[in-house]
């Protein structure tokens, strides 16, 4: 390594890190929740109940802002054998179906931030999601068998 260091740069930064792997405490088992501190509501994550193992469906991205019906298309999707995300506003479903990228996307019209059509705009608009199926759903509802039998085609 040089010893010329670019104007306005401090030597320590080209300097390898002091931190040795004995230092680092990784846990033995994943939590169950974490809660992330804010001015909004926490952001929750929580595992899935089935176990990875014997999920061998599709991966489909649920938004939606109401937590009883999220709760309810998850475990719907979860007994079809499907992988399940969920987003609880439009932006938080744009930034994971871009980070995750999903086999389909569900869009509940509840989504109050941005509107469903906007976001199946924007979806449709990005070159990492615009080949991601989106479904637009009502509010309240569950998943439809229409949608069932469209991830059950998709995952043989």
């Amino acid at each position: 390594m040089s010893e010329t260091l670019a104007p306005g740069m401090a030597a320590d930064l080209l300097r390898p890190s002091l931190v040795t792997s004995e230092q680092i405490q990784m846990p033995q088992t994943l939590p169950t929740t974490a809660t992330a501190p804010g001015p909004q509501a926490p952001l929750t994550i929580e595992r899935s109940p089935v176990p990875i193992e014997r999920v061998t469906g599709v991966h489909v991205l649920v938004a939606d802002a109401n937590g009883s019906t999220r709760s309810v298309r998850e475990q719907q999707l979860l007994a079809a054998g499907h992988r399940v995300s969920l987003a609880r506003t439009a932006f938080e479903a744009i930034v994971k179906a871009t980070c995750h990228v999903p086999d389909m996307i569900l869009l509940d019209s509840s989504l109050a931030d941005i509107g469903t059509s906007e976001t199946a705009a924007f979806l449709a608009s990005c070159p990492v999601t615009s080949h991601i199926p989106v479904a637009r759903l009502t509010r309240g509802r569950a998943v439809s068998q229409r949608v069932l039998d469209e991830l059950r085609r998709r995952s043989r």
